[in-house]
This record gives structure tokens, C-alpha cells and sequence, in this order.
């Protein structure tokens, strides 16, 4: 179906369509600017607050010159760690929080997930019977004045109650542009529009790294990371104007023609196969059907494709969320002199891009070529050629593992958009945002509270070897899992 006939039913002409995906690209990053930048502050909040495990570290005014041969993180306990001193006297190292532990393990995953696994299921039920639009720009308002009163926060408990609301809010980030690209993207072009809306992930991902690390020791008006937050919450407030301003939902746009276009699409039956399912999806969008529950969605919701697609996305996300969680972190335990904060940033925003663009294109001409089975496959390569690069993240020094990292990325990346755009393919196109919020609440509610146990975890084997498994070995499982999708898909195929 052309773009022309798109804008008759729709009323979005190409221009517009594309800019609802950029508008809502730019808002998911905002909100995981605010999910991540937990991340990248938790060491200058533990220490304010109180909370997490604590180890040695430099003292800011020593050098390296004056620690020699010494170095502070080898010093397990307080009392040697606060013992070392120098000929003049002057205390080498500091005893205090270090940002890690099961507390912060706890603020950044389970604490966000909890609310953002339920919200995408009641959001999605939601914009599946109301303006999508007005739901979207609320909800960005919601995650938006949260970020910003968690800079006020004096106890933990605080951030935990208002990462319910960061949370709350950027719940509806997925199901609802999953819903409005159904409406607005002509079927062929499903993998690169969702690749595009799921580029704000990289965006704001890489930014927490920039505004958490710079941001806090600038030191504005004495408030040190509190400014981070205040910063990351302003932008979203005119994000949410500037799209109730300038869009609307194409729902009731499409209702008003519903019953022309069904008689349309029974005379279109004999035509060729995507003509008819392309007319089909824009008759059936959110108009409302009179079945069962069990009928409306749990029968496409328990489909063995969906629920095995469901399984490599839950370990997929538990190896993204591992490495998101841990990689300041990370850097910090092993090297902790290397300022990692723009190498991070521009990984994560170099590398999501390639991933989006290239996994989006390559999925959209395959998908013509072979069927929707073509984008399991390019799933499966995508995560199985990302995991040896993962591994390299882990085993290489800064700032050579870096150049892992960015390749670990471009492959890597490349799986929300397909994922979702298959997703789409096999469940009705009038529940598909309550499908999709089902679907991201088991997948979050694994992938974001699986990762919790490294802290224990790595009290055993070690921080990096826990990685290991987690992150390279994470990828590795979900490419043969998908691999099994792609089996099924082609026997559904045929």
C-alpha cells in the first residue's frame, strides 16, 4: 500500500508519519536518560545518602606520584585502607560508599521495572480505547517532574517511590508508538520505523553517561549530582507540548472510514497477499471487537512463536540490562584513573545507530524476500556475532575495549526493532498495544530483575567473571533461542 493511500485513511501524509517517529524517539530517550542516570550518579548518591557497599579509594588531592606503587581499591578493609599515609603525613586513601551493593541493585532494577512492567500492560489497555497522544504527552510530564524531584530526595526510599514514577511514565513509551507505527508505517517499513523510535534508547542511555559524569562535579549551586537530575527532567516538559501541539491520534481518523474500507478490503480479497494484509491492518486498527478475553489476547499472546520470542527477548534484555547496569561500575572497580564517561556515550549512541539502521534495513528488504522468518535469522546472526565482542569488552583495557564495545553494539543493537516489528506481524493489529505491554512485562520483569543477583554472585567468583556470564553469555543463549523462532516461523511459513 502507498503512502498516498496511507494518508487518505490515516490522515498522516510520509512527512508527518516520520516525524510522530522522530517526536517519539526523542521522548524515549528522555526517559531513559532518567531510567539510566541511576547508573552513572549512584556512587555520588551513596555517599550522600548512605547506602550500597563501601571500599577504599584516592583521596582526590593525591596523585599518582604520591600513592607510588600502591593502589587504594586493593585494600579490603577499613582500617588499612585509612592507615596508609605518606612521609608528610598526608592520608593516601578514603574508606567510604562505592556506590555498588544489593541497594543499588535494587534502586535500579526491581524499583523501575515493578512499575514499569505493570504500567505498560494498564497504558496499553488504555491507548487501545483512548487518544494515544494525550496518554503519550502525560505520561512523558509523569517521568519528567519525577526526574526532576529525585534530585530533591534526602533517603533512599525516596528515589525508590519516585523511580515508581519515572517508571510509570516511560511505560508508555513502548506500546503506544508500537500502536501509532501500526497506524501511521506502511507494513514493509515496520522494522526501521520501530529501529528509529528505539534509537532514543541509545540517546538517552549515552547521555546518562555524559550528564552523570560531568554534571555532578561542576558542583552547581553546591548541589553536586542532585543538578543532574534537575537537568535531564527539563527537557521533557517541552517535548510534551510540542506533541500535543502538533499531533494527533489517526484512530478516530480511521474510524471514520472503517466502514468503507472493510467493504474495500472483502472486494481487494483475491488481490496479492501484502495488498490484502496492508488494507487489512488499517480496517482493524483498534476498532473494537466483541470476543473473549481468551480470544482477544491471550490466544495470540500464547502462540508458540510469541511465547519463544518471549523467551529470547527475556535473556536478550536480562544481558542488556547486566552491562547498563554495571558498566560505570565496571570501569570504575577495574580502572578506576580512565575517564570513561564520552567513551561510553559514544559507543552507546555510534553503536545503537548502526545497529538500529542497519538491523531495520536489512530486516525490511529481507522480510520481502524470504517472509517474516527472515527477521528471526537476522535476529539470531545479529546476537550470535555481538557475543564474541562482548567478550572482548571484558577481556581488553581502555580504551581498546571500547573498539570491542562500539562492534558489540552495531550487532547487538539491531534486535528491539526487529523484535517487535515480528511481534506485531503475529498478534491482531486492534490489541496489539495491550499485547505489547503484556509482552514487555514479562520481559522487563526478567530481564530488568534477573541482574540483581550479580551483586551476590560476584562476592564468589568475581565482578568480571560474573559479567562474563551475564553479558557475552546472555547474547549467546537468546541467538540459539531465536534461532528456534526463526524454525517455527518457517514451518508457519510454509
Amino acid at each position: 500500500m502507498s503512502y498516498q493511500e496511507y494518508e487518505k485513511k490515516t490522515g498522516y501524509s510520509r512527512v508527518k508519519a516520520w516525524y510522530l517517529v522522530v517526536v517519539m524517539a526523542f521522548s524515549f530517550g528522555m526517559g531513559e536518560l532518567s531510567h539510566f542516570l541511576v547508573g552513572t550518579t549512584t556512587r555520588s548518591m551513596a555517599q550522600e545518602l548512605h547506602y550500597g557497599d563501601q571500599s577504599c579509594f584516592k583521596q582526590d588531592n593525591v596523585t599518582a606520584a604520591d600513592l607510588g606503587n600502591v593502589t587504594c581499591p586493593s585494600f579490603k578493609d577499613q582500617t588499612t585502607c585509612d592507615a596508609l599515609v605518606n612521609a608528610d603525613g598526608l592520608r593516601l586513601c578514603l574508606w567510604n560508599y562505592n556506590g555498588q551493593g544489593i541497594e543499588y541493585q535494587l534502586l535500579a532494577g526491581p524499583s523501575f521495572i515493578l512499575a514499569f512492567s505493570i504500567g505498560g500492560i494498564i497504558i496499553g489497555a488504555l491507548a487501545d480505547r483512548f487518544n494515544r497522544i494525550i496518554i503519550f504527552s502525560v505520561c512523558i510530564l509523569l517521568f519528567s517532574t519525577c526526574t526532576i524531584v529525585m534530585g530533591t530526595a534526602q533517603q533512599v526510599w525516596q528515589l525508590i517511590v519516585l523511580r515508581f514514577g519515572v517508571a510509570l511514565g516511560e511505560a508508555a513509551c513502548k506500546p503506544i508508538s508500537a500502536g501509532l507505527v501500526l497506524s501511521v508505517i506502511p507494513l514493509s517499513l515496520h522494522a526501521s520505523a520501530l529501529g528509529l523510535v528505539n534509537w532514543g534508547i541509545y540517546i538517552g542511555y549515552g547521555l546518562s553517561f555524559i550528564v552523570g559524569t560531568y554534571i555532578p562535579p561542576l558542583d552547581i549551586m553546591g548541589q553536586g549530582w542532585r543538578w543532574a537530575y534537575y537537568l535531564t527532567g527539563i527537557p521533557g516538559f517541552f517535548l510534551a507540548v510540542l506533541m500535543l501541539l502538533t499531533l494527533a491520534d489517526p484512530r478516530k481518523h480511521i474510524q471514520r472510514q472503517s466502514v468503507v474500507q472493510r467493504v474495500e478490503a472483502q472486494e481487494d480479497a483475491d488481490k496479492e497477499n501484502a495488498d490484502s494484509q496492508e488494507a487489512a491492518e488499517i480496517v482493524t486498527d483498534n476498532l473494537p471487537v466483541h470476543h473473549s478475553i481468551w480470544q482477544n489476547y491471550l490466544k495470540p499472546f500464547l502462540q508458540p512463536s510469541v511465547l519463544m520470542l518471549l523467551l529470547g527477548a527475556c535473556i536478550r534484555q536480562t544481558a542488556g540490562y547486566s552491562w547498563s547496569y554495571n558498566s560505570q561500575l565496571y570501569h570504575d572497580t577495574y580502572f578506576p584513573d580512565f575517564d570513561v564517561g564520552l567513551y561510553l556515550f559514544g559507543t552507546s549512541v555510534l553503536g545503537g545507530s548502526i545497529g538500529i539502521l542497519v538491523g531495520g534495513v536489512v530486516s525490511d528488504r529481507i522480510v520481502k524476500r524470504i517472509g517474516l522468518q527472515g527477521r528471526a535469522w537476522v535476529l539470531m546472526g545479529s546476537q550470535l556475532l555481538a557475543s564474541p565482542l562482548a567478550a572482548g569488552v571484558l577481556l581488553l583495557e581502555p580504551p581498546y575495549n571500547f573498539i570491542s564495545l562500539l562492534a558489540a553494539y552495531s550487532f547487538a543493537e539491531m534486535w528491539m526493532g526487529i523484535l517487535f516489528a515480528i511481534l506485531l506481524e503475529l498478534v491482531p493489529a486492534n490489541v496489539c498495544s495491550i499485547i505489547v505491554g503484556m509482552f514487555l512485562f514479562v520481559m522487563n520483569n526478567v530481564g530488568g530483575n534477573l541482574p540483581v543477583v550479580i551483586a551476590p554472585i560476584k562476592d564468589m567468583i568475581g565482578f568480571r567473571e560474573t559479567l562474563f556470564i551475564f553479558y557475552p553469555g546472555g547474547y549467546l543463549l537468546s541467538a540459539l533461542v531465536f534461532a528456534c523462532v526463526g524454525l517455527i516461523l518457517r514451518k508457519y511459513h510454509k
